[in-house]
């Protein structure tokens, strides 16, 4: 009698908490059943893991794909190029952004944005589920009216959308927030229960030292990073831990690359704040150097294919980084995925050009492709080159913690009988060399997106998923996108287990709502 639709044996699961040889059996979409030794007999399809780790499916909470407002520009993947190249990688939920259509106004004005994002995707083949953050770029008035009418607006988005986060920028024109609104933003997130994500860098400084280098000649992509060194991260991280815990309210830094801006996190989590953090692959394996031209090098514009920000940092901060993902400091590794082309003079790095602009720095777009490096890459330069604990660091920071910080634990980033999704991982055994087909360096073409280059290409690899299963069905095997299997679709999230406020005030003012 069939009971299973498919069951994996002979692996070696790893979570955030144990790592042990089990089977695995998956019925409707769901871990149903993990035992020692399960019954081959009683599955449609049974996949010998051969000694191969297995992991809950990545979650990847910080990707930018094209989308309604278009905030960043012409970004090269869809939402199914980009749930494409995720499974590809052994991610198997993304977290994107729907951006604020300041346009819309009145209650159901942040609703009506992400409404439309949802109505985009919904019409594309998805290969994973996918989550949506808002990006709020203003506050509709003024003043405490202002924070009065978003607290409406995040209700409205949570009933209709169960969207459960938000993130605001201290950088950026058009989207840097004053320190007044930054207060009404949290103020709110904290009454609803959101999840309160800041880039942090102090816009002022960065303007001021664009217009410098600017006026010495100075325009070169190598010196976007010149621009913001490590200072400027860390004064708007103390400064964000400041306002948050004037308002008790649960903040998480994305991105963080500054050992500044880490030390100001270790030390608010050690005074007992419920600050988190995100760090990126990229700010542990690049480095500044790679945004400059080296030697003869014909195209002097190809550092701007790893122009990102924060930037990529001298490698000496890269040390901070990797222990900062050990000790606790970070919270969760994603990806910052924002794919722009290279290679066409008309659009992605190139827009730097147009419309009479000269190609400085401050008009090259910002960000680069990872959603499928991200998982391959920590895993290899992490645990097995000794830079992460254990396996089980590389699940809590990869899979468990994104879930729990954005409210989609045990559902995902766990395996749980009856509780997860059948969304994992089955990596390739420790014996590589009987595995011919598997990938030994990073490629573009191995990473199933539509931009036209990879900032890690030609890293070796000394593993890389070979089987990525979404809700029971194989979507990734040895290589080979398994397009009928695509069934990816828009995940509810519920609010964050983390990110509830501690009731610890610092005068006796308090909150109207909290009166």
């Amino acid at each position: 009698m069939i009971e299973y639709d498919l069951v994996i044996k002979n692996g070696l699961i790893c979570t955030a908490s144990d790592i042990y040889p089990a089977d695995i059996a998956i019925a409707n979409g769901k871990v149903c059943c993990i035992a020692k030794n399960i019954d081959e007999n009683l599955a449609n399809e049974v996949i010998d893991a051969e000694g191969g780790i297995i992991t809950p499916g990545g979650i990847d909470a910080h990707v930018h794909v094209d989308e309604p407002m278009k905030l960043l520009g012409d970004v090269a993947d869809t939402m199914e190029d980009a749930t494409m190249s995720a499974v590809a990688g052994g991610t198997t939920t993304v977290i994107a952004f729907a951006s604020q259509d300041t346009s819309l106004k009145g209650p159901k004005a942040l609703s009506e944005s992400v409404g439309k994002a949802i109505a985009l995707y919904g019409k594309q083949t998805l290969y994973c589920d996918y989550a949506l953050h808002l990006i709020i770029a203003k506050l509709e008035k003024d003043g405490l009216a202002g924070r009065d009418i978003l607290g409406e607006q995040l209700e409205t988005l949570y009933a209709d959308h169960s969207v459960t986060s938000l993130k605001l920028f201290m950088t950026y024109p058009g989207l840097q927030m004053s320190d007044y609104n930054i207060l009404n933003t949290m103020y709110n997130t904290r009454k609803n229960g959101f999840t309160t994500m800041i880039h942090a860098e102090n816009g002022d400084m960065v303007k001021w030292m664009i217009d410098s280098l600017e006026e010495q000649g100075l325009t070169e992509p190598y010196y976007h990073g010149v621009s913001r060194p490590t200072i400027v991260e860390g004064e708007a991280t103390n400064r964000a831990v400041t306002l948050a815990r004037t308002m008790d309210t649960p903040i998480l830094f994305v991105h963080v690359s500054s050992p500044q801006a880490v030390d100001v996190i270790r030390k608010a989590q050690t005074d007992g704040l419920k600050v988190y953090a995100e760090t990126c692959p990229q700010y542990v394996l690049l480095s500044d150097m790679d945004t400059k031209c080296h030697g003869n090098h014909d195209d002097k514009f190809i550092g701007a294919k790893n122009i990102c920000s924060p930037p990529l940092r001298e490698e000496e901060c890269q040390k901070r980084i990797w222990q900062g993902m050990n000790d606790g400091s970070f919270t969760i590794v994603s990806s910052d995925h924002c794919p722009y082309l290279y290679s066409d003079k008309g659009q992605g790095k190139h827009n730097a050009f147009k419309n009479g602009k000269n190609g400085d720095f401050k008009y090259i777009p910002n960000g680069m492709p990872g959603v499928s490096t991200r998982m391959p890459l920590l895993f290899d330069y992490g645990c097995l080159r000794g830079n992460l604990r254990s396996m089980m660091k590389f699940v809590e920071i990869n899979c468990t913690n994104p879930a729990k910080l954005y409210g989609c634990y045990p559902q995902k980033g766990a395996l749980l009988p009856g509780s997860s999704d059948a969304d994992l991982v089955i990596w390739y055994p420790n014996d590589i060399k009987t595995y011919k087909n598997r990938p030994k360096t990073i490629t573009n073409a191995l990473l199933q997106h539509a931009c036209d280059y990879t900032p890690f290409e030609g890293f070796e690899i000394k593993n890389w998923p070979r089987y990525t299963i979404v809700h029971g069905r194989i979507v990734y095997k040895e290589g080979m996108i398994i397009r009928d299997n695509a069934k990816g679709s828009y995940l509810p999230r519920s609010k964050s287990s983390l990110c509830t406020p501690d009731g610890d005030w610092l005068t006796e003012w308090r909150p109207i709502y909290a009166k």
